[in-house]
């Protein structure tokens, strides 16, 4: 599963919430903590100064305690539970506001002449409560706010700020060496895109120079190599026409023969392997694969009618294949000339396309491959180095290149291909 990316400003934005979010909401908790303190402090200090007055007037000769607002005598067994002073914060109806307003209250035990009493005072906080909750609430939409802006800010930032960067990753997504490929005209004030449009052309031209040189150096040497080989081809079939030299070496000379020949295709398909990779073919159509087949079945009858090979075929109308004709004929043939190569006349080679597959099989006495190692190059099907190996590997990368799959598999003596369009 491919890991999810994200863009550098949505990444930074995402960031700069994180810790705007962390400040604001440090900010509330530093905003929240002063004010408890100084709710603290002021209720403290008044409820100091009404103790004070208390105890003034309890210390007075003849002064009714009774006078006195929130005394109240208690039986000593009510406070054992309880420990004080107790504080508490407490909702109060007042009727002449028509309106329940919070109060600090705090209770302590006075010990007066008529007996063991609980004095209760409060305060007035709900202004400086109102004022704390206004406080966190303006935070907390400032943060919404601020973020909503943000992510607005960077989406619009990064359409057009990243306009330049994007048109050169676009460019390189379209390069390919040898296409005469023209790098995009970037018109941009930023530095770092300004040298990543300068770094791109010159990649390009150390690319396109080595490409040239390489393709010229591949080509030049497949194709000199043909001259010296067809000379000694033909030198090699004048000694087979003389019965004399070959009564004698008719094993190295044909050994010679054969080895030439080998050489031969070995350097045009290197060469053919070279302009793949290089990715020469891109003519991708989707094909019907039920005539190319038959053309090709067509081209080497007389192969198959030499050697006896029974070919059964359920080719559908409705198959197609997304790839370039040139590769798929060269696929198929490979393909083809393996299964012809390889296969025994005890059985049949049968070509199928069903279910969205092409599948080329053959019947061979020869144990199962190795899947892991048939499609290397120059190992051979039947384990050993050949040309044919080659053209096995051929045949993976052409479908490499077409996002097709291929397969191998081995049952009942069947050695079969299969070819497929690969999952995304």
């Amino acid at each position: 599963m491919q890991k999810k990316t994200f863009g550098l400003i949505t990444k930074t934005s995402f960031i700069y919430l994180a810790f705007i979010l962390i400040a604001f909401f440090a900010t509330a908790g530093f905003i929240i903590d002063k004010t408890n303190r100084y709710i603290e402090e002021d209720t403290e200090e008044y409820f100091s100064r009404k103790e004070g007055r208390l105890q003034r007037n309890l210390h007075r000769k003849n002064y009714d305690s009774s006078r006195i607002r929130g005394l109240e005598l208690i039986n000593p067994h009510d406070t054992v539970n309880k420990t004080y002073p107790l504080y508490q914060d407490t909702l109060l109806y007042i009727n002449q506001i028509d309106e329940s307003l919070l109060f600090h209250t705090k209770r302590i035990l006075v010990d007066t002449e008529q007996g063991l009493m609980e004095y209760t005072m409060r305060k007035n906080i709900n202004d400086i409560d109102a004022l704390r909750n206004s406080l966190v609430r303006a935070i907390i939409h400032a943060f919404i706010l601020l973020a909503i802006t943000i992510g607005v800010f960077s989406f619009f930032l990064s359409g057009f700020l990243f306009r330049p960067f994007r048109k050169i990753l676009g460019g390189m997504a379209r390069y390919k060496p040898g296409g005469y490929f023209r790098t995009p005209n970037v018109s941009t004030s930023t530095s770092e895109f300004k040298k990543m449009q300068e770094l791109f052309e010159k990649m390009i031209q150390r690319t396109e120079s080595d490409f040239f040189n390489l393709k010229e150096y591949t080509e030049n040497m497949a194709h000199e190599i043909q001259t010296p080989l067809s000379i000694i081809r033909s030198k090699t079939e004048r000694l087979i026409a003389n019965e004399h030299v070959m009564k004698y070496h008719a094993p190295v000379i044909k050994s010679i023969y054969e080895e030439t020949n080998h050489l031969s295709k070995l350097g045009n398909t290197l060469n053919l392997l070279t302009k793949i990779e290089n990715e020469e073919y891109a003519n991708v159509q989707n094909i019907n694969t039920k005539e190319p087949i038959l053309q090709h079945l067509e081209a080497v009858k007389e192969i198959i009618d030499l050697k006896g090979f029974t070919i059964k075929t359920q080719l559908d109308e409705q198959h197609y294949l997304k790839i370039d004709p040139i590769l798929f004929d060269i696929m198929l043939k490979n393909l083809i000339r393996n299964a012809l190569r390889y296969g025994s006349t005890k059985g049949s080679i049968t070509i199928h396309t069903i279910n969205n597959k092409l599948v080329i099989s053959n019947y061979s006495d020869s144990p199962a491959l190795d899947p892991g190692k048939i499609f290397d190059r120059f190992t051979g099907s039947n384990g050993t180095k050949s040309a044919m190996g080659l053209g096995l590997a051929l045949v993976k990368r052409i479908c490499e290149l077409n996002n097709l799959s291929v397969n191998y598999t081995h049952s009942d003596n069947e050695h079969t291909f299969t070819i497929h369009p690969a999952k995304a």
